[in-house]
């Protein structure tokens, strides 16, 4: 492989995010993983806000992404190659979406932890990320095909805002102006998952994180993603995650 890896590192804004974009420099391109809150994509009128699961590609001359909802934030994986050389050169779209946000928080977080604290051989390393994006982008050209009409993406929006609230999906719905069962076979169709498991799959995904970046107890942690009972999280966590939430964050916890 000619795209070298050249360096890897975790970014986390402040509210309303960076203070200013990072110009790519010559001969680099660089990858944004979202793992957390929202950004604006560099492109699109009007801009669109993404969350996690989105992966932003740089080129040179090009701007990383920076700006946020003043009271929202994003965090993300940042990843630089070599460019290599012209004729070499692959074709990337600005943005696309991995669409098992588990698995891409997850990949984020391990990438991180074999970079920083394990002696992998970063071409190894450099390798399997650039095959991982390669893979997720021909992944998204394919599932682009089928539109997911606005009022499900709206749904979706509003779960991946508020999932820390006591949503009812017969309140979305009604936002939504669908009945129930409309709602549910429209996210069965476009998800893959009903409202209530896409409900679940942000709060874990907002837990998996937490667990991996900070040191929050866990009892205070699993009302921060919407459980009032402590034994229910966990319970759903070791269920969706296959482990404890002590021991995802003994494993994926990059900066003790």
């Amino acid at each position: 492989m000619t795209n070298k890896l050249i360096r890897m590192g975790y970014y986390t804004s402040a509210k309303g995010g960076a203070p200013k974009p990072f110009q790519i420099p010559d001969n680099m391109l660089c990858f944004e993983l979202i793992t957390a809150g929202h950004v604006y994509a560099p492109t699109g009128n009007p801009p669109q806000l993404r969350g996690a699961g989105w992966i932003f590609v740089h080129q040179a001359g090009q701007n990383t992404v920076w700006q946020t909802e003043p009271d929202d934030h994003y965090e993300c994986m940042v990843v630089s190659f070599n460019a290599g050389q012209p004729q070499e050169k692959e074709t990337w779209p600005r943005n696309f979406f991995w669409e098992d946000i588990h698995q891409a928080v997850s990949f984020a977080h391990e990438m991180l932890y074999a970079f920083h604290h394990t002696r992998v051989d970063q071409e190894v390393l450099g390798n399997l990320i650039w095959s991982q994006f390669r893979f997720r982008r021909d992944q998204f050209r394919r599932q682009s095909k089928q539109k997911i009409p606005p009022r499900v993406v709206s749904v979706m929006a509003y779960i991946e805002k508020h999932y820390a609230e006591n949503i009812a999906v017969e309140d979305i719905a009604a936002r939504a102006g669908l009945s129930a069962s409309h709602l549910h076979a429209d996210f069965r169709t476009f998800a893959k998952v009903s409202p209530h498991q896409y409900l679940i799959l942000q709060r874990m995904q907002a837990a998996r994180h937490a667990l991996a970046t900070s040191d929050t107890p866990i009892k205070v942690l699993a009302q921060e993603v919407g459980y009032a009972n402590t034994e229910n999280f966990c319970r759903a966590f070791k269920q969706h995650s296959g482990l404890t939430a002590a021991d995802y964050r003994q494993k994926y916890m990059v900066y003790k």
